[in-house]
């Protein structure tokens, strides 16, 4: 009895059996999408990250340098007024 009364329920509503199962695919799909996109943005920051490093070193560089320069400039005009 209780496989025939299951068989009329799947028989009359086949539709919402299906809509089910669309939507348990569709959930797994989204969290697939969700799950790559965060790895992407994971390696994004890393990649980032490396970069500001370089350019925090470099600035670093460049105003020692740029120290540098200035202190000659400083020390040659004062030469020239001795």
């Amino acid at each position: 009895m209780e496989t025939n009364s299951a068989n009329q329920f799947l028989a009359k509503n086949w539709s919402i059996i299906i809509w089910f199962v669309v939507a348990v695919f569709t959930a797994g799909s989204v969290f697939a999408e969700f799950t790559s996109l965060k790895n992407e943005v994971e390696i994004l920051n890393q990649r980032l990250d490396k970069k500001i490093k370089v350019i925090n070193g470099l600035e670093d560089r460049i105003l020692f340098l740029e120290k540098e320069v200035e202190f000659e400039k400083g020390y040659l005009k004062g030469k020239e007024e001795q």
